[in-house]
C-alpha cells in the first residue's frame, strides 16, 4: 500500500476513499473460497487508489505554486513595428492571455500608477479640467491661443477685431496623461502621452470652448535616453510660476521632436540634446522676399547643467544652431533673385530658484543671437516679423534678431493651502528695420513688459482655484497709423507707440 497524502482538498473526495477503504477491508475478511476472486478485487481497488492519489497530488501541486505564476509575465520577445498605415493591434505588442487572465491588479512603481496584469508595467493616467473667466481692459482679439495666452490682448493700433472691455469664459486648457515605466536589461523603459486642448485658436467667438488637440509631449524613455517630442532643455521650465490667466507667463519656451542624454554626477547634473533643426526668418519666410528657409544640415545642439549652492538651486541653458535660407531654386518673384545665405545662432539662460521654507524666489535671464523659441515675436505676437532672423532687402544677408528677457516671480504661502504668486517679465527685440511686414497689421513687437500677481487657493484635494490681475505693455515698430508714408510700397509704418492692456481672470481647475 503507497502512503495517503495527508491532504484532504474535498469532502467529497474523501468519502469516496472512505469507500473503498471500506472496501478493501471487507475483501480481506471474505471467505477462502472466493479467495481468487477477492485477490483481483484488492489488486483493482489499490489501483483505484494510487490513481486517485496521484492526481490529489498533482492538483495540490498546481495550487501551491499558482501563487508563483502569478507574478511571472510572457512578453512576446519580437513584437511588429507599428505602421501607421495598418490598424494597431495590442497583441502585437504586449502581454499574452493566458497569463493575463489571472492576474489582479496591484499597485505599480510610480505615484498613481498600477500594473497591468500579468506584466511588470506600471501606468499612470492623470490630467485636469479647467474653466476660466477673463475681462479684458485692452483691445480684445478674437482669436489666441492658450499656450501663449498672456499678454496676447496687446495689439497694433491697426488690428482691433473687438471692443476694448471684453468678458470671455474659457474652457481651453484641459488635458490627459498616460505614463508608463517597466525595467529592462538596458535600464527604465518609460513612455508619456500628454494630450491637451490649447493647440490653436478657435476660429469664431461662439465656439470659443471648442479648440485643437495637439501633444505637446509625446516621448519614450530608454535608461539615460528620451526620445520623441518633448521640451527643450534651453528653458528648465522653472521661469513658469503659477498663474490664473488660463495661458502662462510668456518666457523662453519651445518643444520639437528632440533626442535626449541625462546624467550626472559630483553634484551636477546635465542634459544634451540634438533638436530637429528649423529657421523662420520672419512671418512668411524671408522678409517678403520670396525663397525657401533652409532647416541646415545639422540638427540645432542644446543643453542644460544644474547643480545646487548651499540652498539655491542654479542652472544655465545653452543653444547653438545653423539656419538660413536660399532663393537659388524658386520661381517665386524676389528683390533680389538667387539670393541665400547662412548664419549661426547661439543663446545662452542662467536661472537660479530660491527656496524660502515653502515660499519660493525665481529669476532667470535670457540672450538669443539668432536663436529659436526665445523670440517675443513668436512668443506672443504671431503676427510679427523677425522671429529668428531678418534678411535685408539689398544685399540678401541674414542679420540675426537679439532678444534679451528677463524672467521673475515670488511665490508665497499664506497657510497650507492657500498662496501668492508676483510676477514680473520683460523682453527687448530687435529686428532689422526692413522688417516692419507687408501691410499695417504685421509690425513686430520690439518690447513688452507684464506684470501679474494672483491669490490661488486648494477647496478641496484635487480642486483648485484663484482670482489674478495682469498688466501688458507692448511696443510695435512703427505702430503709429496717423503717419503712414505711403510713397513706399510696401507702406512703411512710422514711429513707436506702446499699447497697454489691463485683464482680470478667474479660474478653477480639477485635476485627476
Amino acid at each position: 500500500m503507497r502512503n495517503v497524502s495527508p491532504q484532504n482538498p474535498s469532502g467529497t473526495r474523501s468519502i469516496v476513499k472512505g469507500f473503498l477503504y471500506s472496501t478493501t477491508a471487507i475483501a480481506l475478511i471474505a471467505a477462502p473460497a472466493q479467495a481468487n476472486d477477492m485477490d483481483e478485487m484488492r489488486m483493482e481497488l489499490q489501483n483505484l487508489l494510487d490513481r486517485m492519489e496521484r492526481v490529489e497530488g498533482q492538483q495540490v501541486a498546481a495550487q501551491t505554486a499558482a501563487p508563483i505564476m502569478r507574478s511571472k509575465y510572457i512578453r512576446k520577445r519580437a513584437p511588429k513595428m507599428p505602421s501607421h498605415y495598418a490598424p494597431y493591434d495590442v497583441n502585437d505588442n504586449y502581454i499574452m492571455p493566458e497569463t493575463a487572465r489571472a492576474n489582479g491588479v496591484v499597485g505599480g512603481d510610480m505615484p498613481g500608477s498600477f500594473k497591468v496584469p500579468g506584466s511588470d508595467t506600471s501606468v499612470s493616467i492623470s490630467g485636469w479640467l479647467t474653466q476660466g473667466m477673463t475681462y479684458s481692459g485692452g483691445q480684445s482679439p478674437g482669436a489666441f491661443s492658450t499656450w501663449g495666452h498672456a499678454g496676447r490682448n496687446v495689439l497694433p493700433d491697426e488690428v482691433n477685431p473687438n471692443s476694448s472691455g471684453s468678458l470671455r469664459f474659457e474652457s481651453l486648457s484641459n488635458a490627459v496623461n498616460v505614463k508608463t515605466s517597466s525595467e529592462s536589461a538596458l535600464g527604465t523603459v518609460t513612455t508619456s502621452i500628454l494630450i491637451t486642448t490649447d493647440a490653436a485658436a478657435p476660429a469664431l467667438e461662439d465656439t470659443l470652448s471648442l479648440n485643437g488637440l495637439w501633444t505637446p509631449n509625446a516621448v519614450m524613455g530608454v535608461g539615460n535616453w528620451t526620445f520623441g517630442l518633448q521640451g527643450l532643455v534651453f528653458t528648465s521650465g522653472s521661469c513658469y510660476g503659477e498663474t490664473v490667466a488660463t495661458g502662462g507667463a510668456p518666457c523662453p519656451l519651445g518643444l520639437g521632436p528632440a533626442i535626449k542624454y541625462s546624467g550626472g554626477g559630483g553634484g551636477m547634473n546635465y542634459q544634451v540634446q540634438l533638436v530637429h533643426p528649423i529657421s523662420t526668418l520672419d512671418a512668411d519666410g524671408v522678409d517678403d522676399q520670396g525663397g525657401i528657409n533652409i532647416n541646415g544640415n545639422l540638427p540645432d545642439l542644446q543643453a542644460r547643467l544644474s547643480f545646487s549652492a548651499g540652498a539655491a538651486n542654479l542652472g544655465v541653458g545653452l543653444q547653438l544652431r545653423k539656419y538660413g535660407y536660399d532663393n537659388a531654386n524658386t520661381n517665386t518673384p524676389t528683390t533680389i533673385p538667387g539670393s541665400s545665405d547662412t548664419d549661426t545662432g547661439w543663446g545662452i539662460f542662467p536661472e537660479i530658484s530660491i527656496p524660502m521654507g515653502k515660499d519660493k524666489l525665481y529669476a532667470g535671464f535670457a540672450y538669443t543671437d539668432g536663436g529659436r523659441n526665445t523670440n517675443i515675436n513668436h512668443s506672443l505676437w504671431v503676427g510679427g516679423r523677425g522671429d529668428q532672423a531678418t534678411v535685408d532687402p539689398v544685399s540678401g544677408n541674414i542679420t540675426g534678431t537679439k532678444t534679451y528677457s528677463l524672467h521673475t516671480y515670488y511665490t508665497h504661502w499664506w497657510n497650507d493651502t492657500t498662496r501668492s504668486t508676483l510676477h514680473v517679465s520683460g523682453a527687448n527685440s530687435n529686428p532689422a528695420d526692413a522688417s516692419l511686414g507687408a501691410d499695417d497689421e504685421t509690425p513686430p513687437l520690439t518690447k513688452w513688459r507684464s506684470l501679474t500677481g494672483n491669490l490661488v487657493w486648494s477647496l478641496v484635494p484635487r480642486v483648485t482655484t484663484g482670482i489674478g490681475v495682469s498688466y501688458h505693455t507692448g511696443l510695435f515698430r512703427g505702430d503709429n497709423n496717423e503717419n503712414d508714408d505711403t510713397t513706399t510700397t510696401p507702406t512703411r509704418l512710422l514711429g513707436d507707440e506702446a499699447n497697454d492692456a489691463i485683464e482680470g481672470h478667474f479660474k478653477v481647475s480639477v485635476s485627476y
